[in-house]
């Protein structure tokens, strides 16, 4: 965090635990809750011209951060979505199955395709 390019970066950590890690994988779309920490690296900054340094400073920093990581992504903290697999790699392919199915059944035509979309089955 010394070497970020903007004051404005920021990274958060987030305890996981208790009441948390006590829901079972299968009982919602979230997934496995057993990592005891989540990391959320936040890159802002103000003027376009510094848009290359930052982006690239936050990618190496996940790329460092891999390391430690279950390789799971928290879906609120998307990225850029420069990965075209990566609500899928999110879920898991069999919770990801399972929301194409809920997304065929009530939105067949993929109305709500904005985000972190799943098309339907």
């Amino acid at each position: 965090m010394a070497k970020r390019p903007s004051e404005m970066t920021y990274a958060s950590v987030w305890k996981f635990g208790g009441a948390v890690q006590r829901v079972a994988a299968d009982a919602t779309a979230f997934g496995d809750r057993s990592m005891p920490y989540m990391l959320s690296i936040d890159g802002i900054w103000s003027r376009p011209s510094d848009d290359a340094a930052n982006i690239a400073w936050v990618r190496s920093f996940w790329r460092d951060m891999q390391r430690h990581s279950t390789g799971r992504l928290y879906l609120n903290f998307p990225g850029h979505g420069e990965d075209d697999n990566l609500v899928r790699d999110a879920f898991g392919p069999q919770a990801y199955a399972r929301l194409q199915e809920i997304k065929r059944k009530y939105d067949p035509t993929n109305l709500f395709r904005m985000n972190q979309n799943i098309q339907p089955a």
